[in-house]
C-alpha cells in the first residue's frame, strides 16, 4: 500500500513539474515574407507564410498555449506579444504594430533572404 501511495505521489509530482516547465522557443521557418497593407488601419503589416512543417508546429504550439501571451521575435527582438485566443492553423501569421516607415519592408526582405531568425516563445507570467 505504501509503495502504491509513493508511486502516485511521484507521478503526480512529475506531471505538475512537466506542466509548469518552460518550453524552448519555437523557431519558425518562413517560406514567404511580405509587407502588405492593412485595409482597416492603412498601416503596413508583415505577412509570414510558413513552410508546411513549420505551420503544423506553429498550430500545435498555439493550441498548447491558448490563453497565454507569446512573444514573436525576429533576430531576438520582440516584434509583438499577442495573447493566443484560439489555435492558429493554416501556416500564415499577420503581424501589425507601430512600425517605423520602411521597417516592415526591411524585415520582410531580411526574412525572405534567409538572414533572420523568427521565433515564438511563451511570455513568462
Amino acid at each position: 500500500m505504501r509503495i502504491l501511495f509513493r508511486l502516485i505521489v511521484a507521478v503526480t509530482a512529475m506531471l505538475l513539474v512537466a506542466e509548469t516547465a518552460v518550453a524552448e522557443p519555437l523557431r519558425l521557418v518562413v517560406a514567404k515574407a511580405m509587407a502588405v497593407p492593412d485595409p482597416a488601419s492603412g498601416q503596413t503589416m508583415l505577412s509570414l507564410k510558413l513552410t508546411p512543417d513549420s505551420g503544423k508546429a506553429f498550430a500545435t504550439f498555439t493550441e498548447a498555449n491558448v490563453g497565454r501571451t507569446v512573444d514573436l521575435s525576429i533576430d531576438g527582438a520582440v516584434v509583438t506579444s499577442p495573447r493566443i485566443v484560439e489555435p492558429i492553423r493554416g501556416g500564415e501569421i499577420m503581424v501589425s504594430g507601430a512600425f517605423k516607415p520602411g521597417e516592415v519592408e526591411r524585415i520582410a526582405e531580411r526574412i525572405s533572404a534567409g538572414d533572420a531568425n523568427v521565433e515564438v516563445d511563451v511570455k513568462p507570467e
